[in-house]
Protein backbone atom coordinates (compact mmCIF):
# COMPACT_ATOMS: atom_id res chain seq x y z
CA UNK A 1 0.00 0.00 0.00
CA UNK A 2 0.69 3.53 -0.54
CA UNK A 3 1.88 5.83 2.63
CA UNK A 4 1.85 9.31 3.09
CA UNK A 5 3.16 10.07 6.89
CA UNK A 6 2.76 13.38 8.70
CA UNK A 7 4.04 14.63 11.80
CA UNK A 8 6.22 17.76 12.41
CA UNK A 9 9.01 15.81 14.62
CA UNK A 10 11.63 14.81 12.15
CA UNK A 11 12.35 11.75 13.96
CA UNK A 12 9.18 10.52 14.35
CA UNK A 13 8.79 10.67 10.44
CA UNK A 14 11.82 8.32 10.19
CA UNK A 15 10.54 6.12 12.70
CA UNK A 16 7.10 5.29 10.56
CA UNK A 17 9.08 5.42 7.03
CA UNK A 18 11.58 2.50 8.48
CA UNK A 19 8.49 0.70 9.70
CA UNK A 20 6.03 1.13 6.79
CA UNK A 21 8.91 0.27 4.62
CA UNK A 22 9.96 -2.91 6.79
CA UNK A 23 6.37 -3.85 6.38
CA UNK A 24 6.52 -4.08 2.78
CA UNK A 25 4.51 -0.96 2.44
CA UNK A 26 5.82 2.42 -0.22
CA UNK A 27 6.01 5.38 1.41
CA UNK A 28 5.13 7.68 -1.51
CA UNK A 29 5.58 11.16 1.00
CA UNK A 30 6.29 12.49 4.18
CA UNK A 31 5.26 16.31 4.96
CA UNK A 32 5.82 17.96 8.27
CA UNK A 33 2.56 19.46 7.74
CA UNK A 34 -1.33 18.75 6.76
CA UNK A 35 -1.51 21.77 5.39
CA UNK A 36 1.32 20.60 2.49
CA UNK A 37 -0.29 17.02 2.23
CA UNK A 38 -3.58 18.12 1.88
CA UNK A 39 -2.13 20.61 -0.99
CA UNK A 40 -1.13 17.23 -2.99
CA UNK A 41 -3.36 14.53 -1.98
CA UNK A 42 -5.31 14.12 -5.04
CA UNK A 43 -2.19 13.97 -6.94
CA UNK A 44 -0.54 11.16 -5.12
CA UNK A 45 -3.56 9.60 -3.72
CA UNK A 46 -2.29 7.87 -0.71
CA UNK A 47 -3.50 4.74 0.65
CA UNK A 48 -2.60 4.86 3.99
CA UNK A 49 -2.25 8.80 6.06
CA UNK A 50 -0.65 9.59 9.07
CA UNK A 51 -1.11 12.12 11.47
CA UNK A 52 -0.38 13.64 14.33
CA UNK A 53 -3.06 15.65 16.49
CA UNK A 54 -0.55 18.68 17.07
CA UNK A 55 0.74 20.07 14.61
CA UNK A 56 1.55 23.75 13.58
CA UNK A 57 -1.09 24.74 10.89
CA UNK A 58 -3.78 22.38 11.05
CA UNK A 59 -4.18 20.25 13.40
CA UNK A 60 -4.96 15.91 13.15
CA UNK A 61 -8.83 15.96 13.50
CA UNK A 62 -8.76 19.16 11.15
CA UNK A 63 -6.83 17.61 8.68
CA UNK A 64 -8.51 13.99 8.96
CA UNK A 65 -12.28 15.66 7.81
CA UNK A 66 -10.55 17.19 4.84
CA UNK A 67 -8.58 14.72 3.48
CA UNK A 68 -11.80 12.35 4.07
CA UNK A 69 -13.70 15.00 1.94
CA UNK A 70 -10.84 14.74 -0.73
CA UNK A 71 -10.14 11.24 -0.56
CA UNK A 72 -12.61 8.93 1.28
CA UNK A 73 -11.12 6.18 1.02
CA UNK A 74 -7.89 6.45 2.02
CA UNK A 75 -7.46 4.86 5.63
CA UNK A 76 -6.30 7.77 8.28
CA UNK A 77 -4.67 6.35 11.40
CA UNK A 78 -3.76 9.02 13.75
CA UNK A 79 -0.14 8.19 15.96
CA UNK A 80 -0.25 11.07 18.66
CA UNK A 81 1.16 11.61 22.44
CA UNK A 82 -2.64 12.66 23.34
CA UNK A 83 -4.24 10.03 24.33
CA UNK A 84 -7.44 11.10 25.93
CA UNK A 85 -10.80 8.87 24.65
CA UNK A 86 -12.86 12.11 24.24
CA UNK A 87 -10.10 12.52 21.59
CA UNK A 88 -9.88 8.79 20.33
CA UNK A 89 -13.83 9.32 20.02
CA UNK A 90 -13.64 12.90 17.92
CA UNK A 91 -10.71 11.26 15.89
CA UNK A 92 -13.00 8.21 14.84
CA UNK A 93 -15.56 10.48 14.18
CA UNK A 94 -13.71 12.69 12.10
CA UNK A 95 -13.13 9.52 9.71
CA UNK A 96 -9.85 8.29 11.12
CA UNK A 97 -9.47 4.20 11.22
CA UNK A 98 -7.81 4.07 13.77
CA UNK A 99 -5.33 5.74 16.83
CA UNK A 100 -2.02 4.86 18.08
CA UNK A 101 -0.83 6.04 20.94
CA UNK A 102 2.91 7.46 21.16
CA UNK A 103 5.38 5.97 22.13
CA UNK A 104 4.28 3.38 19.20
CA UNK A 105 5.80 0.18 18.38
CA UNK A 106 6.53 -1.52 14.89
CA UNK A 107 3.45 -4.25 16.33
CA UNK A 108 0.99 -1.77 17.13
CA UNK A 109 1.57 -0.30 13.21
CA UNK A 110 1.59 -4.01 11.88
CA UNK A 111 -1.69 -4.80 14.06
CA UNK A 112 -3.52 -1.77 12.60
CA UNK A 113 -2.04 -2.32 8.73
CA UNK A 114 -3.93 -6.27 9.14
CA UNK A 115 -7.35 -4.55 9.93
CA UNK A 116 -6.64 -2.47 7.38
CA UNK A 117 -5.66 -5.25 4.64
CA UNK A 118 -8.92 -7.65 6.55
CA UNK A 119 -10.90 -4.69 5.91
CA UNK A 120 -9.56 -4.59 2.15
CA UNK A 121 -10.03 -8.16 1.92
CA UNK A 122 -14.19 -8.52 3.09
CA UNK A 123 -14.79 -5.21 0.84
CA UNK A 124 -13.28 -6.68 -2.23
CA UNK A 125 -14.83 -10.34 -1.24
CA UNK A 126 -11.76 -11.90 -0.69
CA UNK A 127 -11.38 -15.54 1.32
CA UNK A 128 -8.58 -16.10 3.38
Amino acid sequence: MKVCIVDDAHFIRIMLKDIFTSLGHQVIAEFSSASDLIEEIEDIKPDIVTLDITMPDIDGLTATRIIKNILPEAHIIIISAISQPDIEKEAKKCGAFEFIRKPFSKLAIEHVLKQIEEEQNSKNGAVR
